[in-house]
């Protein structure tokens, strides 16, 4: 198939398919502020520490439905922990538990904070510093690494290296080296490194990037011509953004560098021009990469009927004690079934304590199954 016929059928796919809705990250901040989330829970250290910090529960990543999971599984304890802090129960609509799942998921995509001395060692064992330099050392043949040091997001420095890379490869041949290969931590310490040893200033900051115009950038700069996306794209080059393939955005901008010299190579030989992006533009398109990792793949309608009724769902939805879940037909999603859960939850706990069902608890893959049977057509179920 030809590069052009890969990129029709991708932007045919991409327009064809209805986008679901996405919630606002920033708004996801207010609720989760203003819902008093942050009162037991903190991400990233800053909040509360009676429940765990959001911003590191985070194995590989975890998906929506791995979250609802999570929240579903830990409700009695969580509304126990609350009345015992006299925390009220406030209500959050629909809105703001997209908002708030945008959020969530954009904080696990975040970094532990870097070590400024593993970094310094990390710009010298990865040859680094033979061209660059970090302080008023002269001979460096590259950039002052310190002129990077107001931009704190990765992307930027992905982008960065990406647009020097084809004289950075040849300035490393010439001296009988190969580009270094980094992980997604090392990254992170040598922006510490840097930023720690150059003078203070205002750091220059990217809005959190947005996936719907991550996935435009992807096919409009034609990285879709060579790299796949779940299955959807080209297969010149490796596949992108499948499960466990990158736990933080980091490490999708990492991984972006440690290909650039075959990425470079192939579009030469495609006759493709290196795509231009602005800092923004890279942070959109990782934003989507990342995304991606943690998509959650369709669950299987008969599993989920199955579950149903192992969990004990249908003793109460299929009676007359509570709503019939054919209302979330079409409609549901990990944050809506968190939404239902928050909404109703304190109810369903005390009527199920009454019946003497247990609180059923739920894995990812459970969460998925459930979610793949509420959206069934009846005959599907």
């Amino acid at each position: 198939m030809s590069a052009a016929s890969i990129l029709a059928i991708a932007l045919a796919t991409a327009a064809a398919a209805k986008a679901p809705e996405r919630g606002d990250v920033r708004r996801g901040w207010v609720v989760f502020v203003s819902k008093a989330c942050i009162r037991c829970h903190a991400t990233w250290g800053y909040g509360g520490e009676i429940g765990p910090d959001l911003g590191r529960t985070r194995a590989g990543g975890l998906s929506d439905a791995e979250l609802a999971a999570t929240v579903w599984s830990n409700i009695p304890r969580m509304w126990g922990k609350m009345k015992e802090e006299r925390i009220p129960h406030v209500p959050i609509d629909q809105a703001e538990m997209r908002n708030l799942f945008a959020y969530l998921s954009f904080v696990r995509a975040l970094d532990a904070p870097g070590d400024p001395e593993t970094g310094r060692r990390l710009l010298r064992e990865k040859s680094c510093t033979l061209c660059h330099t970090v302080t008023d050392a002269k001979g460096a043949t590259a950039p002052d690494l310190r002129r990077w040091a107001r931009y704190r997001n990765p992307a930027v420095w992905a982008k960065l290296m990406f647009d020097h890379a084809p004289k950075m490869i040849q300035a490393m041949r010439a001296r009988g080296l190969l580009p270094p290969r980094l992980e997604a931590s090392d990254l992170v310490h040598i922006v510490s490194y840097v930023r720690s040893v150059a003078a203070s200033g205002e750091a220059e900051l990217l809005e959190p990037g947005d996936t719907i115009a991550g996935e435009r950038l992807f096919h409009e700069r034609k990285c879709v011509l060579c790299h796949s996306v779940r299955g959807a794209g080209g297969t010149s080059g490796p596949a992108l953004g499948f499960p466990g393939w990158a736990t933080s955005f980091t490490g999708v901008a990492v991984k972006v560098w440690n290909r650039v010299g075959g990425m470079r190579e192939e579009m030469r030989k495609m006759r493709i021009e290196a795509p231009v992006l602005t800092p923004q533009e890279m942070a959109h398109v990782i934003a989507w990469l990342f995304a991606a990792t943690y998509s959650d793949d369709p669950g299987s309608p008969a599993r989920g009927a199955r579950l149903l009724g192992e969990k004990g769902c249908t003793r109460c939805h299929q009676g007359a004690v509570a709503q019939p879940l054919r209302r979330f037909a079409g409609q549901a999603t990990a944050a809506t079934l968190a939404h239902a859960l928050w909404k109703h939850g304190p109810v369903m706990l005390e009527a199920m304590r009454g019946m003497g069902i247990r609180w059923p608890t739920f894995t990812g893959d459970e969460m998925r199954d459930l979610i793949a049977v509420l959206n069934a057509p009846p005959d599907q179920e």
